[in-house]
């Protein structure tokens, strides 16, 4: 009978370690996954607060907090620095900040957007005078060209989205459209003109709307009318200040300033919280990147991870090997997740994938 009795013990035993794996390696979407990478000043970054990142092709641009926009070329491991100083910086200071060499706008870089044929920079500018977008073209010599937002209108540019032929840019003040063939700016929308709010923190461009989340809610322009509606409380939004858009497959989410999460849905024309398993739930929100089987949460107490396969909730905070909890901002090149924080950069390698693709970059 004791020899029986501690036979089963063993057995539940092992079946309860079993249990414990399977759940856990379910609970956890990046299980198995976490190599990462880290990247400060001392490594070629123009400043250790990234605000955004964006990727061409084997090219990683990070716009920073009084660093300008950094480039980082995979091809040939190269890292290139873009202030308003120049190209090549300049070695002298000529007193003039503003207009020093006509690179970028300013050197907080909030936004970056990569186009066909370009990459547009949004600056956020703190005093007078000064601030706006640049684009750096591929193909024109000289490549860059930076210009005022809207007659100057807009100083704190945090939302860009392309949108075929015009270029949708947020700002402090409003939306602002620009035409990017004549490059001349087409219009200008404000909370007296369809606006939630004036504040414009983020831009979702769709076939047959422009959605935008404002410090007031969330406003959607049906382009062919030329009609706005509003989004709040009425319409389930529970908070006011709205930080991110994001197309998360064939559903559009929405991320408020206090961490929570709304799906909009489409035959009720209405947002609806989304009550999740999330671990980091009560963290602010920055913002939230899109990939083909995950959604990145960026958060202020560290990266909320949903797998859209399975349907789990993850984490990565510094505990994982994140640089800080404090991350902006993130983006995919392909075989691994960059993210931006408040003391550089964490770049997440996908191990599984690296080996199956023989990638040895």
């Amino acid at each position: 009978m004791h020899r029986m009795t501690l036979h089963l013990w063993v057995l539940f035993l092992q079946v309860a370690i079993i249990v414990s794996f399977v759940n856990h390696a379910v609970a956890d979407p990046l299980q198995n996954s976490l190599c990462f990478q880290q990247f400060t000043q001392k490594d070629g970054l123009s400043s250790d607060m990234v605000n955004t990142i964006a990727v061409r092709g084997k090219q990683i641009w990070f716009g920073t907090y009084g660093g300008g926009a950094t480039l980082y070329d995979g091809s040939k491991n190269v890292w290139k620095a873009y202030t308003t100083k120049g190209e090549p910086i300049a070695r002298v200071d000529d007193g003039d900040s503003i207009t020093w060499k006509n690179l970028l706008a300013y050197n907080h870089v909030s936004v970056i957007v990569p186009d066909v044929d370009r990459i547009w920079f949004g600056t956020y500018f703190y005093g007078f005078g000064g601030g706006g977008i640049s684009y750096y073209h591929f193909r024109k010599k000289p490549p860059w060209k930076r210009f005022n937002t809207n007659r100057g209108r807009a100083k704190k540019v945090v939302s860009i989205a392309v949108d075929g032929e015009r270029l949708w840019v947020g700002s402090e003040k409003g939306l602002s459209v620009l035409d990017k063939k004549t490059e001349e700016w087409m219009g200008f929308h404000d909370p007296q003109h369809g606006l939630s709010g004036n504040f414009v923190n983020a831009i979702l461009v769709r076939p047959d709307f422009i959605w935008v989340g404002t410090n007031g809610g969330i406003s959607r322009l049906d382009k062919r009318r030329g009609i706005w509606k509003t989004y709040s409380n009425k319409e389930g939004l529970i908070v006011s200040e709205i930080k991110a858009l994001a197309q998360v497959g064939r559903s559009m989410w929405a991320g408020g300033a206090d961490g929570s999460l709304f799906e909009y849905t489409p035959i009720a024309d209405r947002w609806n919280s989304i009550e999740s398993a999330d671990p980091l739930k009560n963290g602010g929100m920055y913002s939230i990147a899109v990939t083909n089987d995950k959604v990145f949460i960026c958060r202020d107490n560290g990266v909320s991870v949903y797998d859209r396969e399975t349907m789990q909730w993850g984490s990565l905070t510094t505990s994982d090997g994140l640089l800080s909890s404090t991350v902006f901002c993130a983006a995919e090149d392909g075989h691994s997740i960059w993210f931006g924080t408040d003391r550089g950069v964490s770049r997440l390698l996908f191990i599984s994938r690296r080996i199956r693709e023989g990638d040895e970059n």
